[in-house]
C-alpha cells in the first residue's frame, strides 16, 4: 500500500535505531488527547570492539526519559520530551524513577553531576496530501550567546529538524516525496563525563553523524501498480570531523572539556567534509509475501583532508519472504 493509504505520516523519535539493542523498560499513558511515555534503560558507554579484552562484564549507564503527545486537532500535535544520561558503577539513580518531575530538578538536587536534554516536536497534516513536521532539542542554551551576543559559544548546544511530506505528487497518485534538513551544533549530546554522553556501546542514540553537521535529505517513493515499488533516496551532508589530538564537537563521546575553544564554534568546524549518498530500490511482489529485490548505492565522501576521500558503489539484489502483509510506508531514520 501507499503512504497516502496506510496514513502513517508521523514524525520520527528523539531516539534513533542507529545504536545497538539495549534493555528498557517502556510504560505508554493514554489519556483523551495525551499520550504520556516513560523509557527507563541500561545501556553501556563502551563496546566489545576495541575496549576490552577477554570475557569481562561491560561497564553500564543508564537513561530515563519522559515523552509527553497532545493532539491539538485531529491533523495537529505537538509532543515535549526530556532525557538523562547518567552514570553511577553500575548502580541505577532511583530519583530517576519519577515518572512525572522534570529531571531538572532531579538533577539539581543530586548535585546536576548528569546530562539532560529537553526538547520538544510537532506535526501538522494540510489539504490531505501534506505533512510538515519538526522538532528542536536542546542539551545546553543561553539565549543571550545564541541570540544576542552570537560568539559561537561551545556550550550553545542544540539541534533542529524540520521536515515536509508531500503524498500524490503534482497529483500523480502513489507518488510520495518527503524533504528534510537536520543540524546539530557541535558539541551537542557530549557531557564532561564521557560515559554520560547520548550514546549506547560507542555509537550516538540520535542522528549517525553525532553533531557538528547539517544534513539535507530527499526521498521520492513510486508505486505504478500494486506488485512493484521504486524507492529513491539523496543525503548531503557537510560536518567537520574531529582529529587525533582535536575535538571540534562531532564525536558524542569525547568529553567536551577537551574541546578546542570556547568561542568562534560553528557547525562544520574541524576537517572540512562533504558526502553525497544516492540509494535505488525496487521491489516486486511475485506471490504473497514473497518479493525480489534490486539495490543500487552510491556514497562519495569529499574531505579537506584528501586521505579521508572516499568513493564507494554497489549494485545488488535478493529474494526475501516477510510475515507482514504491508511494504512499510518509510525506512526508519536516525533522529535528533
Amino acid at each position: 500500500l501507499s503512504i497516502r493509504r496506510q496514513r502513517q505520516m508521523c514524525i520520527r523519535d528523539r531516539l534513533s535505531d542507529f545504536a545497538n539493542n539495549y534493555l528498557y523498560l517502556k510504560f505508554n499513558t493514554r489519556v483523551w488527547k495525551f499520550h504520556y511515555q516513560n523509557i527507563f534503560a541500561e545501556l553501556s558507554p563502551v563496546s566489545t570492539v576495541g575496549n576490552v579484552s577477554g570475557d569481562p562484564l561491560l561497564p553500564k549507564k543508564y537513561m530515563a526519559a519522559h515523552y509527553l503527545n497532545f493532539n491539538i486537532t485531529k491533523n495537529m500535535t505537538i509532543g515535549f520530551f526530556e532525557a538523562v544520561m547518567f552514570n553511577r558503577n553500575n548502580n541505577f539513580e532511583f530519583q530517576y524513577l519519577n515518572p512525572l518531575i522534570f529531571y531538572r530538578t532531579v538533577e539539581g538536587a543530586i548535585g546536576s553531576p548528569d546530562n539532560v536534554l529537553l526538547g520538544a516536536n510537532g506535526k501538522w497534516n494540510l489539504f490531505k496530501r501534506f505533512q510538515l513536521y519538526g522538532q528542536v532539542l536542546l542539551d545546553e542554551l543561553v539565549f543571550n550567546e545564541l541570540f544576542v551576543e552570537r560568539r559561537g559559544w561551545w556550550a550553545n548546544k542544540v539541534a533542529l529538524q524540520a521536515g515536509l511530506k508531500y503524498i500524490d505528487v503534482f497529483g500523480i497518485d502513489h507518488l510520495d516525496a518527503q524533504v528534510e534538513f537536520n543540524i546539530a551544533r557541535p558539541y551537542t549530546y557530549s557531557h564532561r563525563d564521557s560515559a554520560a554522553s547520548y550514546s549506547h556501546f560507542n555509537q550516538p542514540l540520535a542522528h549517525p553523524l553525532g553533531a557538528n553537521f547539517k544534513e539535507t535529505i530527499l526521498k521520492l517513493r513510486y508505486q505504478p501498480f500494486h506488485k512493484l515499488v521504486f524507492d529513491g533516496r539523496l543525503f548531503m551532508m557537510n560536518y567537520g570531523e574531529d582529529t587525533a589530538t582535536q575535538n571540534w564537537g562531532k564525536s558524542v563521546l569525547l568529553s567536551y572539556q577537551s574541546r578546542v575553544q570556547d568561542f568562534g564554534n560553528e557547525i562544520g568546524q574541524g576537517v572540512a567534509t562533504n558526502t553525497i549518498i544516492i540509494g535505488l530500490d525496487a521491489s516486486y511482489q511475485i506471490y504473497h509475501n514473497m518479493y525480489i529485490d534490486a539495490h543500487f548505492f552510491y556514497r562519495k565522501m569529499d574531505s579537506e583532508n584528501d586521505a579521508l576521500d572516499n568513493t564507494t558503489n554497489y549494485i545488488g539484489g535478493g529474494f526475501r519472504t516477510v510475515s507482514y502483509t504491508h511494504l512499510r510506508a518509510h525506512e526508519t531514520e536516525a533522529d535528533l
